[in-house]
């Protein structure tokens, strides 16, 4: 499982807040969960990291051979993009995937870093880039800040 842990102090100081408030939370991390779930979808649309908006590197011809098509990137079975699940309890928000292939995607392998099958050849068979689709851009962290405030208004106001 792929674990990156992000802090954003504006939003962790709201969220002492409403805490300090005695603020029941799950509302708000369930609103969060479900924005970071965005994420991910719009890199697999944008095919671009979250965080920098760089495109993604561009497949090889040979995958795309393999393939008989060189578009969308990471949507060969799509099995990846549908697999990112949000999830939130009293104190956290976060996704998450089991797909066992989203790390070499996130964060790219080196040529064998895998090992070698039985007849010696390596795991992965070439360099795969990093295609991260995990991440948090500056537009992401305003809207994470927005969904918390405007949730945790409605929370304390009883709504």
């Amino acid at each position: 499982m792929i674990e990156i842990e992000v802090h954003i102090a504006a939003l962790d100081a709201l969220l002492g807040r409403a805490i300090a408030l005695g603020a029941n939370m799950t509302p708000i991390t369930r609103a969060l969960a479900g924005v970071l779930a965005d994420i991910p979808a719009r890199a697999f649309a944008n095919q671009a990291d979250p965080e920098t908006g760089q495109a993604w590197a561009p497949l090889k011809p040979s995958t795309v051979k393999r393939r008989g098509s060189k578009e969308p990137i990471l949507h060969d079975s799509g099995a990846l993009a549908a697999s990112i699940q949000p999830e939130h309890g009293p104190d956290f928000a976060r996704v998450t995937t089991a797909t066992v292939y989203a790390p070499t995607h996130q964060f790219g392998a080196k040529k064998g870093a895998f090992g070698s099958t039985k007849r010696g050849s390596p795991i992965p068979w070439g360099d795969i880039p990093a295609r991260r689709f995990f991440g948090i851009g500056p537009d992401d962290e305003e809207e994470l800040l927005q969904t918390a405030a405007q949730t945790l208004q409605r929370v304390l106001a009883g709504r």
